[in-house]
């Protein structure tokens, strides 16, 4: 039997997040704040389990066991991680949304991701585009925008993972 999966309202305030998921994305800007993708080591091996940066059909063999930094620096259009950490700081300065499912609770950003609002203006849009990986740019939904990048964290704290929306496939 399938859980129910709940979304909260949108949560602009970074202060309503549970301590340890403040924690982490504090964790996580204040590394994008250095400049080097290097400064997000700390942030991805904080966790026992280091966050996913790749679905597993996007996954090259040995991704699993390669250094965090040079798969950063892979994943990141200019090759030494200045899109990632760009990226990273967009999605974490927008608001997010409380997941349940079940008894799992994880906060997923940015909220505009899992509620798209109707008819954007040229601001929101402006910075829904903000989040999109370059790579993503060509990948054109029903509602004519590409897939924003997405992030999430488990009330516990830990970063599960960084990577573009996928769309439900038709008919679901």
């Amino acid at each position: 039997m399938a859980s129910i999966v709940q979304f909260s309202s949108a949560i602009s305030d970074p202060r309503q997040l549970p301590p340890r998921v403040a924690a982490m994305r504090r964790r996580i800007l204040d590394a994008c704040a250095k400049g080097d993708v290097e400064a997000l080591r700390n942030a991805v091996e904080f966790s026992e389990v280091r966050p996913i940066f790749e679905r597993a059909d996007e996954r090259k063999p040995d991704a699993l066991h390669e250094d965090v930094v040079a798969m950063l620096k892979r994943l990141s259009f200019d090759r030494q991680g200045v899109e990632t950490i760009a990226l990273l700081r967009a999605v974490l300065r927008q608001s997010c949304v409380e997941k349940r499912e079940g008894i799992t609770r994880s906060f997923l950003w940015p909220a505009f991701a899992f509620a798209p609002p109707a008819a954007p203006s040229a601001d929101e849009r402006q910075i829904m585009l903000s989040c999109v990986r370059f790579a993503e740019l060509a990948k054109i939904d029903a509602n004519g925008l590409p897939p924003p990048m997405t992030l999430s964290i488990g009330e516990d704290g830990t970063w599960h993972y960084f990577w573009p929306l996928r769309a439900p496939a038709a008919g679901k």
